[in-house]
């Protein structure tokens, strides 16, 4: 790493450092959010006093004249939220944190949250800018796989370990030609 490539790496740090503290919210807390900003995915923490989340979802533009395009990544991230509403019911095979195997769980399609600050960023590839501001409301409705990581972070705030049935307890079927 030459002295360029650090100066850079302090001067985004710095930034962000300032970006964190200009919403009045404890520094560790938003742990979630830089780790789906860095890592990707959705991430949820908890102390004794509060609990945050991050859920990630990304919409891909596609320019088909040109042949290319671009992933946006819309980071949501809640202070102490709460879920207000479920609908639908969703199975599918989730893998979490250092477990070995996935699990089939129950996840609501649509998922309505309240929150005591809702923060909302875009990563944008096309143009490497970060845009975070908090939104006004306090109430959100996700759906579809925002709806499933925002229920499977829920579950990691409310009961810690996320439940399901292995995947081992499947069965295999041979489909014949």
């Amino acid at each position: 790493m030459d002295a360029d490539e650090i100066q850079a790496i302090f001067k985004f740090s710095a930034l962000e450092k300032h970006v964190i503290s200009s919403f009045g919210v404890q520094e560790d807390l938003f742990l979630p959010f830089l780790l789906s900003l860095k890592s990707g995915g959705s991430w949820s923490y908890a102390s004794e006093e509060t609990k945050s989340m991050a859920v990630k979802d990304v919409i891909t533009y596609y320019n088909e004249e040109s042949k290319t395009g671009y992933t946006l990544e819309k980071i949501y991230f809640f202070i102490n939220p709460e879920i207000v509403k479920e609908e639908g019911i969703i199975r599918r095979l989730e893998k979490c944190g250092t477990k070995e195997e996935r699990k089939l769980v129950e996840r609501p399609y649509l998922i309505t949250l309240k929150a005591k600050k809702i923060i909302f960023a875009e990563v944008n590839p096309e143009f490497r800018k970060i845009t975070v501001r908090e939104l006004k409301k306090k109430t959100i409705q996700l759906k579809g796989t925002p709806a499933y990581s925002a229920a499977h972070e829920m579950e990691h705030l409310e009961k810690g370990e996320i439940g399901g049935i292995p995947l081992w307890t499947f069965e295999y079927v041979k489909a014949w030609q």
